[in-house]
């Protein structure tokens, strides 16, 4: 698929001029912000993040899933895009009883959206990798990135947010850099889609939780293992239903789930996987 480039910052200062927030022609919306520190904004539903918006800043909602909403940002901040989804508990009034009425269910909306955006993986889409733990080896779900390490360089102090180009690689946005990370705890999960941005996560000092931000990918470099990305046997299932993290599943189990093996990248094969290739380019099951 051709690279979508979302040209919005014409559209989108003209907006914070007049306050307003733009509304595509038919399409039912209601306005509200965003109420906590920081959302990230997701590409799909409880998925990869694509940008982080900030507290009070303006958002349009166009959609609902769930604990899910579906948003047009305004903010006078670098932003790769200002379109995602954010939970619903971020924002100001939509978190509220009766604060989606008018906003419409989406539910499968964005669904491939990820291809416009992301060039390799840490881990495939609902897969799992074999691993052995306290003498048994078995099948885990994947739902964290790979920890790794960073150089350390001035340019690879983590930014919130960063900037999409045409006709050069993307850049992080060195007016969002976060500071006072524990840069001893950091975990990799993609690349863009050309392979010049990295998404990362690492908690505050003594923190218990990850904030998810951007770095160059030249930054990103392996840390306990010969890759950025998970090398144990890795698959994808057909069908994660029910299963649970933290549970080694057997063979037979995988088999029964349908079960393919993760495909390396082909444009970015050092980085990781292809996030979710269709039915006909996914190597056979290892098992």
């Amino acid at each position: 698929m051709a690279r979508t480039r979302i040209k919005w910052a014409v559209g989108l200062l003209a907006a914070v001029a007049v306050g307003l927030v733009v509304v595509p022609t038919g399409q039912a919306a209601t306005t509200d912000t965003i109420s906590s520190d920081r959302a990230t904004v997701r590409e799909y539903p409880g998925r990869l993040v694509l940008a982080n918006a900030n507290a009070g800043d303006r958002v349009n909602l166009t959609g609902h899933c769930g604990s899910w909403v579906r948003i047009q940002v305004t903010s006078g901040r670098v932003m790769a895009t200002p379109v995602g989804w954010v939970l619903r508990e971020n924002l100001t009034r939509a978190s509220k009883a009766g604060g989606l009425d008018g906003v419409p269910e989406r539910c499968g909306t964005d669904g491939d959206r990820w291809r416009d955006w992301v060039g390799a993986i840490n881990a495939p889409f609902e897969s799992l990798r074999k691993v052995t733990v306290d003498g048994r080896a078995g099948w885990r779900r994947i739902v964290f990135g790979t920890g790794v390490s960073l150089v350390p360089h001035p340019e690879c102090v983590p930014s919130l947010n960063y900037t999409r180009r045409d006709t050069a690689p993307d850049v992080v946005d060195p007016a969002q850099r976060v500071t006072n990370l524990d840069l001893n705890s950091v975990t990799y999960r993609y690349i863009t889609k050309d392979g010049a941005i990295a998404l990362i996560s690492a908690p505050r000092p003594g923190g218990s939780f990850g904030i998810w931000s951007f770095v160059p990918s030249w930054c990103v470099q392996p840390k306990g293992r010969a890759t950025v990305y998970f090398n144990d046997p890795v698959v994808q299932l057909r069908n994660i239903a029910g299963l649970k993290t933290g549970v080694g599943y057997s063979d037979a189990e995988i088999r029964s789930r349908g079960c393919t093996a993760g495909l390396i990248s082909p444009s970015h094969p050092r980085f990781g996987y292809w996030p979710d290739p269709d039915a006909g380019n996914r190597p056979p099951c290892p098992v």
